[in-house]
C-alpha cells in the first residue's frame, strides 16, 4: 500500500505549464584576504538549512520556500515568463539567478518540465562582489535546438569577478554540472502536432477490455482509504482471462494485442523516467504485464491441451504443460533477478561516479595549492620536479618559496597516500605557509621543529591515540643567494649533492615530523642542520621513498638506494629538462607492467 501511494505522489513532480525545480544549497567561504601563492582560497562547506529561496517576477515575490535540514527545496514555477531565483541566508549573503521560461515549445510545456538535483552555492564571506550582492550571475534557459536546459554565466569585469578565470568559478561550474544531469528529462513530451515526436497516447478503443496498468486507475483518496484498488483492477482483468473455458482463439488474440500495446507504451514511458520512484513504478507495471502475458500463454496451452485430450486422451500433454509452466516460472524468476541485478549495478555505478567526481574535484583543490611551473622557474630557474601520484590525489607534495635573499624548497612525504595522504598534505602545506611565509622562519631545523609541534597540535595527537603516529617524512633546504651557502635538515628523509660526478650525502635526523609518544618526562624534538658551501653547477636532489621502493626489472625486485644514487650521478651533468625525461623514462622502464606502489616525488635543483 505504501509503494502504491509513493507511486501516485511521485507523478506530482510534473505539472502542465509549470517547471518543477528541486535542488539543494551548499555553503562555501571565499576570503580574498587569505591568499596562497596569490590565488584566492575557496572552502566548500556542507548543505545549508534555513536558506530562503524566492521566485521573483518584476521584483515581486511570487513563491518562497526555505531549505530543510538537508539543504533541499522544491517548487512549481509557471511557464511562459522570466523570473529571478533569489536565495539567501543570514551570514551568507545573497545570490541571484535569472530563469527564462519563455521559449519552451507548447508540446513540451503541456506535459510540464522538470529540473532535479540542482546544486547552488552560497558564500559565507561578505565579499561585496557581484556574485554575492544581489546581482544575477547568469541565466537558466531552455535551448530549443538541443531540447535541454543550459546556463549562460555573466562575465563580470575583472576587478569585480569572484574568480580570475571562468573555469575556476565554482558556483557556475556546479550549476552547469547539475543541469547536465537533466539533459534527457524534458524532450520526450507528447504532441501530435509536432511531426518530430511520435504520438505515444495510449490506445483508447474498446476500453472495457483493455488491460491498463497505469497510475491513473487509482485515486489518492482510494489509496488512503485502504482499498487495494490497483491490485483489484489487475486481478479482475486476470480473472477475466483465466476463464479458459469461455475464451476463443479470437479472444486470446485480442487480449494479446492489448498487452502488446501496453508493453510498447511501457517502453516509451521508460524513456521519460527520471527518479528512482519512476523506475520502481515502471518495474511494477512490467511485472504485472508479464504476469498477464503468462496467463494468456497458460490459457492457450489449456485450450491446446483440451483439444489434444479429445483427440488422444494422452496424459503426456499434461506433463508437457507442467514442464512448460515450470520453465516459464523459472524464466520469469531469472528475468526478475537479472532486472534487480541490473538496477543494483546501475546504482553502484552512479555512486562510484559520484565518489570519483568528488576525488577529482579534491585533486583540483590540491593542485591549486602547489606552485605552477612558471612560478617555480622564477624562484629556481634551473630545476625540475618529477611528481607521479599513486592515486588521483597524493600524500607527497613539494613546497617552494623565497623569503628575502633565501630560497627554501622541500620534498614532503605524508603518512599514507590517496585521500588520507592528501588531507595530511593540506595540513602540512598550511603550516609551512604560516611558519615560513608569515613568521619568516628560514632555518631548516627550526622549520621542522615548528612543523612538528604544529602537526601534533592540529591533530590533537596528545589526546587521540588513533592519530598519534600520523605525520610526515621530509627534507628541506635553505639557500642563501648572497653567500651561496646551503643549510639542510631532514626528518627521516635525506638528500644528495652531486659535484663533478661525485655524490655527497645530506643526512637526515632519525625521527619524523608529527607523532606523539606519552613519556613520564617530555623530551625536546631537535633536528640536525647540515651546512654546505655550494659551487657553480652543483646539483641538489630531494625526494620521497616512492622511486627507490618501486618493484620492477626482470625479477620484480625493488629499485633500491644503490641504483637510485647511480641514476642521479649519471644524469647530473645533463640539463634539468633532460634529467626530468631520463628520470621518468627510467621509472617507467623499471616498473614495466607492474603496478605503481606509492607516490613518487623527486626535486632537482642546479646551483
Amino acid at each position: 500500500m505504501l509503494i502504491l501511494l509513493t507511486t501516485v505522489l511521485s507523478f506530482g513532480q510534473r505539472k502542465s505549464q509549470h517547471l518543477f525545480i528541486q535542488g539543494s544549497v551548499l555553503g562555501y567561504k571565499y576570503n580574498p584576504k587569505t591568499t596562497l601563492f596569490s590565488k584566492d582560497q575557496v572552502d566548500i562547506e556542507g548543505s545549508l538549512k534555513g536558506v530562503k529561496v524566492e521566485i521573483k517576477e518584476n521584483s515581486s515575490v511570487i513563491l518562497s520556500k526555505t531549505t530543510n535540514t538537508s539543504g533541499e527545496f522544491s517548487m512549481f514555477i509557471p511557464l511562459g515568463k522570466s523570473y529571478q531565483l533569489v536565495y539567501s541566508k543570514s551570514g551568507y549573503g545573497t545570490s541571484v539567478i535569472d530563469i527564462n521560461l519563455k521559449n519552451i515549445p507548447a508540446y513540451i510545456a503541456e506535459s510540464g518540465v522538470h529540473l532535479s538535483n540542482i546544486e547552488l552555492l552560497l558564500n559565507s564571506f561578505d565579499s561585496k562582489k557581484p556574485a554575492d550582492n544581489g546581482v544575477s550571475y547568469g541565466t537558466i534557459r531552455y535551448q530549443t535546438s538541443s531540447k535541454k536546459f543550459i546556463f549562460d554565466p555573466v562575465e563580470f569585469d575583472r576587478k569585480e569577478a569572484l574568480y580570475k578565470k571562468m573555469e575556476d568559478n565554482a558556483p557556475v561550474n556546479l550549476l552547469k554540472k547539475s543541469l547536465k544531469k537533466n539533459d534527457q528529462n524534458n524532450h520526450q513530451a507528447i504532441d501530435s502536432s509536432d511531426p518530430t515526436v511520435i504520438n505515444t497516447t495510449p490506445h483508447q478503443e474498446d476500453t472495457s477490455t483493455v488491460v491498463e496498468f497505469t497510475e491513473s486507475n487509482v485515486s489518492i483518496e482510494e489509496l488512503i482509504a485502504g482499498e487495494p484498488v490497483y491490485e483489484a483492477i489487475v486481478k479482475s482483468k486476470l480473472n477475466e482471462i483465466s476463464k479458459w473455458g469461455n475464451l476463443t482463439d479470437q479472444d486470446l488474440s485480442n487480449r494479446a494485442t492489448e498487452i502488446e500495446k501496453a508493453l510498447a507504451q511501457l517502453e516509451i514511458d521508460k524513456k521519460s523516467a527520471v527518479t528512482e520512484t519512476d523506475f520502481l513504478v515502471l518495474e511494477i507495471r512490467e511485472q504485472q504485464l508479464l504476469a498477464a502475458q503468462d496467463q494468456l500463454d497458460a490459457a492457450q496451452l489449456f485450450i491446446d491441451e483440451q483439444e489434444a485430450k479429445l483427440q488422444a486422451k494422452s496424459l503426456f500433454n499434461y506433463a508437457l504443460i507442467g514442464v512448460l509452466l515450470v520453465i516459464g516460472l523459472l524464466a520469469f524468476v531469472l528475468f526478475k533477478r537479472n532486472k534487480e541485478k541490473a538496477l543494483a549495478n546501475k546504482e553502484l555505478a552512479a555512486k562510484n561516479k559520484k565518489i570519483t567526481d568528488s576525488i577529482n574535484y579534491a585533486q583540483r583543490i590540491q593542485r591549486s595549492v602547489l606552485l605552477a611551473p612558471s612560478q617555480i622557474k622564477e624562484i629556481l630557474p634551473e630545476s625540475f620536479i618529477y611528481y607521479e601520484p599513486l592515486n588521483i590525489v597524493s600524500g607527497d607534495f613539494y613546497w617552494i618559496s623565497k623569503v628575502d635573499n633565501k630560497v627554501i624548497f622541500a620534498a614532503i612525504d605524508c603518512t599514507g597516500h590517496g585521500v588520507p595522504g592528501a588531507f595530511m598534505s593540506m595540513i602540512a602545506n598550511t603550516l609551512m605557509n604560516k611558519i615560513i611565509n608569515e613568521q619568516k622562519v628560514t632555518d631548516p631545523g627550526k622549520i621542522l621543529e615548528a612543523l612538528h609541534h604544529g602537526v601534533v597540535e592540529s591533530l590533537h595527537q596528545k589526546e587521540d591515540e588513533y592519530l598519534s603516529q600520523d605525520g610526515m617524512d621530509m627534507s628541506i633546504c635553505t639557500i642563501n643567494t648572497t653567500t651561496n651557502k646551503l643549510k639542510f635538515a631532514g626528518a627521516m628523509n635525506g638528500g644528495y649533492i652531486v659535484r663533478n660526478g661525485e655524490l655527497h650525502d645530506l643526512e637526515a635526523s632519525i625521527h619524523g615530523v608529527g607523532g606523539y609518544i606519552k613519556r613520564k618526562k617530555e623530551r625536546p624534538i631537535n633536528f640536525d642542520v647540515k651546512e654546505f658551501d655550494l659551487a657553480k653547477n652543483d646539483m641538489i636532489y630531494l625526494f620521497s621513498d616512492g622511486y627507490m621502493d618501486q618493484f620492477g626489472g626482470t625479477s620484480g625486485e625493488k629499485y633500491n638506494l644503490g641504483r637510485f644514487k647511480g641514476l642521479l650521478t649519471s644524469i647530473a651533468e645533463h640539463s634539468t629538462n633532460d634529467q626530468e625525461q631520463k628520470v621518468a623514462g627510467e621509472f617507467n622502464k623499471w616498473r614495466g607492467q607492474l603496478p605503481q606502489i606509492d607516490d613518487v616525488l623527486l626535486i632537482g635543483v642546479r646551483v
